[in-house]
């Protein structure tokens, strides 16, 4: 989104890892998914959908990457579905 109204600090960790907080103001981008850790309010257009958000896009890498396993994630798991009702 844009910041239509107020000046405050908003903390980004989450999506890019930068530990300090960046100065918002009218007119800066603001992704959904960060915390305004400012004392004052901002007042914040939305310009994506939720489908289309920073946190959806990494969301469904998380999942395609989880999905996507190793041949050796499946070798140990056939193993173990093997192994293990005998220990």
């Amino acid at each position: 989104g844009v910041v239509i109204e107020g000046k405050s600090h908003v903390d980004e960790s989450t999506l890019t890892g930068e530990s300090r907080p960046i100065s918002k103001s009218k007119g800066s981008k603001v992704s959904g998914g960060t915390i305004n850790t400012g004392s004052t309010q901002l007042v914040v257009k939305t310009t994506a959908t939720s489908e289309s958000s920073a946190v959806s896009r990494l969301i469904r890498l998380v999942e395609e990457a989880q999905s996507n396993r190793s041949e050796t994630e499946k070798m140990v798991d056939t193993f173990a579905k093997i192994y293990t009702p005998f220990v």
